[in-house]
């Protein structure tokens, strides 16, 4: 019997674990066409923009997918403008892939900057590695900023924007690299094991003992642990202006966690919580409040 209720919970463990490193994804052409159905973004603006698809290669072995879109602005500037080049890098959510950061990506365009989308390690197009809820993908992000340096020079100015799991690996990555000139967190969770305890127990109805146990066979099977994954032991810690979005009906990453990291920041801060948005839904449910709080952060900071 002891033996039978160890299988049992060793199998529930490793399904837990999973969820983290090995998530359900859409196909890329299956998520890409949602995206176009929902009119998420305008698809007829998107043909016919300027763009380039490459690969960079990662610190893991794995390639990026990465695609650059190009402003009007920039495709009309002579190579030898002065202006500092305007960078911003778009990461998406979990189980998705760089198609949704195109909602994002139109807007950004309009302000006159490049805009690069790339898919993290395991979705999408890019190389299959283990997902690591930010942890190694804000490596994968200052691989990407280091080639924005190579092509544009140091005068650039980077703005990093994520959703979801892309705001945590955008926050994390402030832990490691000060080359960006701020961020932008869409319903980022401040904490992993936080986040996990609330959805064990909302949706799995599950003992929250169980997550130090699916800790440690993550870190077995991907080699990172949960308490790694911390973005509000770094918020205290950078200047780097941040602006923390969130929707106030989140109910799978709650609106609380951002309220605490915007708290736990002693300057340079921003948030805006928006009314009736569920997860990763602000800016669909009030385009107009978003980048009207966007446009007037970057004009601040950058």
């Amino acid at each position: 019997m002891i033996k039978l209720i160890g299988v049992w919970m060793f199998e529930w463990l490793w399904c837990l674990s999973n969820l983290i490193i090995k998530p359900r994804m859409l196909s890329y052409k299956k998520g890409f066409q949602r995206e176009v159905n929902c009119g998420k973004f305008n698809v007829q603006e998107y043909d016919n923009g300027i763009k380039k698809i490459f690969n960079i290669k990662s610190d893991f072995g794995y390639v990026l997918s990465c695609e650059l879109l190009f402003s009007k602005e920039e495709a009309s500037n002579t190579a030898e403008s002065k202006l500092p080049h305007k960078i911003a890098i778009l990461c998406h959510g979990l189980g998705y892939a760089k198609y949704g950061s195109l909602k994002y990506a139109q807007f950004f365009l309009k302000l006159g900057f490049t805009v690069l989308i790339y898919d993290h390690r395991n979705h999408g197009l890019s190389g299959k590695a283990h997902t690591s809820m930010g942890y190694y993908e804000k490596y994968d992000l200052k691989k990407i900023i280091d080639w924005c340096y190579e092509q544009y020079g140091a005068a650039c100015k980077i703005v990093t924007h994520g959703e979801s799991m892309g705001a945590a690996t955008v926050l994390l990555h402030l832990g490691i690299d000060n080359r960006v000139n701020c961020a932008i967190a869409d319903c980022a969770y401040s904490d992993l094991k936080q986040l996990l305890r609330h959805q064990l127990k909302t949706y799995y109805h599950l003992p929250c003992f169980l997550i130090p146990l699916e800790s440690c066979i993550t870190f077995l099977r991907a080699g990172f642990w949960y308490k790694s994954v911390s973005p509000i032991k770094i918020i205290s810690q950078t200047d780097i202006p941040i602006l923390f979005i969130h929707g106030k009906i989140d109910n799978l990453v709650p609106a609380q966690m951002s309220k605490q990291m915007y708290e736990s920041k002693n300057k340079n801060k921003a948030i805006y919580l928006v009314a009736g948005a569920k997860h990763a839904e602000s800016y669909c449910v009030n385009k107009s409040g978003y980048e009207k709080i966007v446009e007037r952060f970057l004009n601040t900071y950058l």
